[in-house]
């Protein structure tokens, strides 16, 4: 009769747990439509706005972006001497523009998660390559499972905004809503609070700046024009031999030199298209003995998030391939290991279980006093 007792017991307690963790589809009327710059009348937006300390940020002066948000054309800008990055290929100091490893590709994705991704994580796990996403807001309300299994896997997630417009486009309050509304969307789903962002076509300057650094957040560029892949291009019919060409440059050009740190590589999981190249550019760099890593391994930080914990390997080292390198070839060569520590969904219920042992052990105790 008492087994009976604690065996039902531990399964009540087990099956609510179960029901608490994040799993499966998240309630999108929720969140603001996707694709689109949520409202700031909000209440949710009203009440990040009154957490959020906006004193001292630069004056505004907004730039025009070109349809559907894009980068502002330059040819329409007036100079404003605030480091702004796309017109005036400006950095600053906190930019994050190189990865901190020697002889190293940064391995960074923007604009997903998408229904290709999947495709793009069995390829990096053959290779067993963790990359950091940098993921939209609006997508991640579509595809949760895919962002969880992300996590699972060991990749780095980062903000890539709500709706990818471009940031120096918007208010101060409309900001503070791209960057939010995503912050709380991957937490909903992962239990993680972001940390790293990049702002979408790399459009920044020192108004944006001020406000992403009052959020938590730290800006990740890329490494130039050059390791820029483009692979979005072939969306609109450039040839990918003619992308891949030209990223050959790029990565024989940094072979010769000292590679005393590595870069950072602008790639997309946002159609079959970019997800099909990436798996051509990635072996250009297994054959040239690169190491691969994403940004927390680049930046050496063993905390890559504000919040929740996913502690991971965050580098790959590569041997050329004993063979010709292919889309599904395996480098030779070894890396290390380590099971992640469960997070979002995977910590509710490890500790819900653990919840669950104390009680049963509790009711046992009880019953046999």
């Amino acid at each position: 009769m008492v087994k009976l007792l604690i065996t039902s017991l531990t399964a009540l307690v087990l099956s609510l747990a179960a029901v608490n963790a994040q799993t499966g589809p998240i309630n999108a009327a929720s969140y603001p439509p996707a694709n689109q710059v949520p409202d700031i009348n909000s209440p949710q937006v009203q009440a990040w706005l009154k957490e959020v300390n906006l004193t001292g940020v630069p004056p505004t002066h907004l730039n025009v972006p070109d349809v559907k948000g894009g980068a502002p054309d330059c040819a329409k800008i007036t100079p404003q001497n605030d480091c702004y990055s796309v017109c005036d290929e400006c950095k600053a100091n906190d930019d994050i523009i190189t990865c901190g490893l020697p002889n190293s590709w940064g391995v960074t994705f923007d604009d997903g998660p998408s229904p290709d991704t999947p495709r793009l994580l069995d390829y990096l796990k053959t290779h067993n390559i963790k990359a950091s996403f940098f993921v939209v807001g609006g997508n991640v309300v579509q595809y949760p499972d895919i962002l969880r299994r992300e996590v699972q896997e060991g990749h780095h997630l980062a903000s890539h905004t709500w709706s990818h417009y471009a940031l120096t486009s918007l208010t101060n309050e409309q900001i503070v809503a791209e960057i939010k509304w995503t912050e709380k969307a991957v937490f909903d789903v992962t239990g993680l609070k972001l940390k790293y962002m990049r702002p979408p076509y790399g459009d920044i300057n020192n108004r944006v700046r001020f406000i992403l650094k009052q959020l938590g957040y730290i800006v990740v560029d890329w490494t130039g024009d050059e390791f820029d892949t483009n692979d979005w291009q072939a969306d609109n019919g450039v040839p990918a031999a003619t992308l891949l060409a030209a990223f050959t440059k790029s990565l024989d050009t940094y072979i010769a030199g000292n590679k005393s740190t590595g870069f950072y590589c602008l790639e997309h999981d946002r159609s079959p298209v970019t997800v099909n190249l990436a798996q051509q550019f990635i072996p250009l760099g297994i054959a040239r003995n690169l190491t691969f890593a994403n940004v927390p391994g680049c930046q050496h930080d063993a905390q890559p998030y504000q919040s929740g914990s996913a502690h991971n390997n965050n580098t790959t080292t590569t041997l050329a391939p004993t063979s010709t390198v292919s889309g599904t070839s395996r480098p030779t060569g070894s890396t290390s290991t380590r099971t992640p520590v469960p997070t979002g969904s995977s910590a509710n219920l490890v500790e819900s279980m653990n919840i669950a042992s104390a009680f049963v052990a509790t009711v046992v105790g009880f019953l046999f006093m």
